[in-house]
């Protein structure tokens, strides 16, 4: 053969592979996306339990813990952020009711755990075209739950 007949073979092959090398790069930077928004909520959960077990004696353990998690996600969006604290597996929603549960659990004999599960939810991808089910392979809310032993 000579070069006279192969004039734009590479350009065929590029048009082949370009399509599927563009779809994995996009895809990386989709999860790479996705992973550091998890991080972040993580953080936040982490944080948020770390101050809500050592809030035992205090008058506002529950707004407390949802501004440390606030503070810890100031990237994400905090609208989109739901936080949710329990000792003992027992929700508390307010103040005074997770005041009086710290308090309970730790006079008890028992070791007592507080957990905060924080909910980003909404959470928007990079890329929010239909570009080969980019978008639909990513979650549609990133969930982290930290258990902290109340101090």
């Amino acid at each position: 053969m000579t070069l006279q007949k192969q004039k734009g073979i590479a350009a065929v092959e590029l048009a082949i592979t370009l399509p599927v090398l563009l779809l994995i790069v996009l895809g990386l930077a989709q999860f790479g996306w996705m992973l550091s928004n998890y991080v972040m909520v993580s953080n936040a959960a982490s944080a948020g339990a770390r101050y809500f077990a050592a809030q035992r004696g205090t008058t506002n353990p529950y707004t407390g813990t949802q501004a440390q998690v606030q503070t810890s996600a100031a990237v994400l969006n905090s609208s989109n952020l739901s936080i949710t604290a329990s000792v003992n597996g027992g929700n508390c929603t307010s103040d005074a009711a997770c005041a009086a549960d710290l308090t309970s659990a730790a006079s008890g004999a028992a070791v007592a755990n507080a957990v905060v599960t924080v909910t980003y939810s909404n959470f928007s991808p990079l890329f929010k075209g239909s570009l080969s089910g980019l978008y639909s392979m990513m979650p549609s809310a990133l969930v982290a739950t930290a258990v902290e032993r109340v101090q």
